[in-house]
């Protein structure tokens, strides 16, 4: 039986590759090489070097391992900015086919490294936080962004809120989800170049809570329209109003929505689906805002 090594203290650095594996193979062949390209640049930007990280290719991404001597504010200052000036040096050499836009976690935590072979919760736990529904979502979202920064709670509490220079906390949103596994989970996103991510809501200021069968009960937060994690995961959704006996009165649901009045309201509105008024007639369904794709 092999004994495993002593784990090390490591900033973990998990990158990955917007809609790689829609690309064709001779595409996804030259985002592969740039990627390297646009990683060795951020390091030197950062003062690093490729040599000095441990690294895995992992196709459409990359993980490397910062050493934990190296300060966090210059990875979430020099190294991001690396990242977006040589994203945007690659935009400018290549067409639209070959874009490259990036979802980038950062974390903290003991790595257990065996060879090649690298396992720890806080690697699992940055694989779901970049891969995560609401982190996608505002990737897509910002349409003229380059990438979306995504970090653990833990680096959010010490470094983001460390009041550190070139470090803004209003920049950065919470995003909740629910991994596969139904547990629930936080990361804390922003987008370099936008004031604030879009598509999050403001914090609310409820980490999300556990909705697994012996949990306590909760939503997860409002941020997750789909669910993240390694799988598919779950979606978390808003919560629901119901709207019963209302007389000689008027009201109107959500953003936009008509107003009814007279002797007799019933209806409900649940996760944005249609809804209907009875009151001789249908009303029309509330109609939302499309979203700021800008």
């Amino acid at each position: 039986m092999l004994v495993p090594d002593d784990p090390l203290s490591h900033w973990i650095v998990l990158l990955d590759i917007e809609d790689f594996s829609l690309r064709p193979e001779t595409t996804q062949a030259t985002l592969h090489q740039s990627m390297h390209q646009v990683v060795a640049f951020a390091l030197r930007r950062a003062g690093l070097d490729l040599d000095q990280c441990p690294w895995q290719d992992r196709g459409d991404g990359m993980l490397l391992l910062i050493p934990i001597g190296t300060s966090p504010t210059r990875l979430l200052r020099e190294l991001v900015r690396g990242l977006e000036d040589a994203l945007v040096a690659h935009r400018g050499q290549y067409n639209h086919d070959h874009r490259m836009r990036l979802r980038v976690g950062l974390n903290q935590g003991l790595v257990i490294q065996q060879g090649q072979l690298w396992t720890g919760n806080a690697i699992n736990d940055l694989a779901r936080l970049v891969d995560a529904g609401p982190v996608k979502q505002v990737l897509a979202r910002a349409g003229r962004a380059h990438l979306v920064v995504v970090v653990s709670e833990d680096i959010h509490r010490k470094v983001v809120l460390g009041g550190y220079p070139g470090i803004d906390p209003a920049a950065y949103l919470p995003a909740d989800f629910v991994t596969k596994h139904g547990e629930p989970r936080r990361g804390w996103v922003t987008v370099p170049g936008y004031p604030a991510p879009p598509g999050l809501p403001a914090d609310s200021g409820e980490p999300p809570r556990d909705s697994r069968p012996g949990g306590s009960p909760g939503t997860g937060g409002h941020a997750g329209a789909a669910g993240g994690g390694t799988g598919p995961g779950s979606t978390v959704p808003p919560p629901a109003s119901y709207i019963s006996g209302v007389t000689n009165s008027q009201i109107a649901v959500g953003d936009g929505a008509v107003a009814v009045n007279g002797p007799y309201v019933q209806g409900d509105y649940v996760n944005g689906n249609k809804t209907e008024y009875h009151y001789g007639h249908p009303v029309p369904p509330h109609r939302t805002t499309p979203a700021d794709g800008s």
